[in-house]
């Protein structure tokens, strides 16, 4: 009986350990940060100011670079916008579509791709949530790709050599 147990906990330390490494260890192996929701359910509330802003982008193309989990796209989908979310960790990827497809959301998609390799020209609104040292490598992408009055919102973290034109609540706003 013992070993039974003993059996049964080592597998499901194992299964614990395999979705700790895919969820945040995954993601130190190419470039990007470890998953971290921007916000939790109960506080979703605090984007409402952003849906706003967004609305003065010259379209209603919306990016969020490394999506994680799908919930800012489906939020920013909830309001109307063309929500697209750039994710490399394959598990979330698959859960987050699955996600969206139980939501019923036709304007929310999830591309599995490194968010370095997406060209950025086609969209209105790009969200990040990246640490300031990924942030001021974006900044040189955005400056590139990002086309004329494009909204750039930044999640707990400043983006350097931007200079912002709205600070709500932990987001930081930015035009290009």
């Amino acid at each position: 009986m013992i070993i039974l147990f003993i059996a049964l906990l080592e597998i499901t330390l194992l299964v614990l350990a395999a979705v700790f490494f895919a969820f945040f260890m995954v993601p130190f192996f190419f470039y990007s940060a470890p998953f971290l929701p921007s916000y939790r359910r109960q506080k979703r509330k605090i984007l409402e100011p952003l849906f706003e802003l967004a609305r003065s982008a010259p379209g209603n193309k919306f990016v969020d670079l490394g999506s994680g989990d799908g919930r800012v796209v489906m939020e920013f989908a909830c309001r109307g916008f063309d929500s697209w979310g750039v994710e490399f960790n394959p598990a979330l990827v698959l859960w987050s579509r699955a996600r969206i497809k139980l939501a019923g959301l036709k304007n929310a998609h999830i591309i599995k791709k490194n968010f370095w390799k997406i060209d950025l020209a086609s969209f209105d609104i790009v969200y990040i949530y990246q640490l300031t040292s990924v942030n001021a490598l974006l900044a040189d992408k955005f400056k590139k790709e990002l086309k004329p009055g494009a909204l750039i919102i930044s999640a707990g973290f400043f983006l350097p050599n931007f200079e912002p034109i709205k600070r709500e609540n932990q987001f930081w706003v930015y035009r290009n």
